[in-house]
């Protein structure tokens, strides 16, 4: 099997220059087993620590010897922002604006199960997908939510006032 990336990527001298030209520092041993481990792996570390530039570091030397056009890169994150910052990063070289497009992925937990097996499965089903969109969803939810009667109590108290002298109920129907 042909490896999917130069065997070189993560030599230390590769890894130093691109994380200077980064603006990275590798101080623990810990990052440096990250950068050269050739697994899959769950970065875990407290918020503020560098966990998106060490793996924007890490796309950036896969990037630069990845061999494979048919085989690709991975990258789940909880959040928009962590997305958003691996993207912004890959965007900046020409090598890197590859690993974000087919056959890569990064994006959200949420987006990657849209993407390969919810829209997937729907469409199998015959069921046609027009938007994907979490305010078109609400206000129709509200909507739905607001014609009911039998939440007719419950939408009152979602329009009430948010501070009340009395303490606010909540009625759920019996379904």
């Amino acid at each position: 099997m042909t490896p999917l990336y130069a065997p070189d990527a993560f030599i230390k001298d590769k890894v130093e220059a691109l994380a200077q030209q980064l603006g990275l520092e590798l101080p623990h041993q810990e990052q440096w087993n990250f950068i050269q481990s050739a697994e899959s792996l769950d970065l875990q570390a407290a918020p503020g620590s560098g966990k998106t530039s060490l793996i924007g570091l890490k796309l950036a030397l896969l990037c630069q010897g990845w061999t494979s056009p048919t085989r690709g890169i991975c990258v789940l994150s909880h959040t928009n922002t962590a997305k958003d910052e691996i993207a912004h990063r890959l965007a900046t070289s020409p090598a890197g604006r590859r690993l974000l497009q087919y056959p890569h992925f990064i994006g959200t937990i949420q987006a990657f199960t849209n993407t390969f097996f919810a829209l997937p499965a729907l469409r199998a089903r015959g069921i046609e997908v027009q938007i994907v969109d979490d305010r078109a969803y609400a206000d129709e939810v509200l909507r739905l939510f607001e014609r009911h009667p039998q939440f007719r109590k419950l939408n009152t108290a979602r329009t009430a006032p948010l501070w009340s002298p009395r303490p606010a109920t909540c009625v759920t129907p019996e379904i």
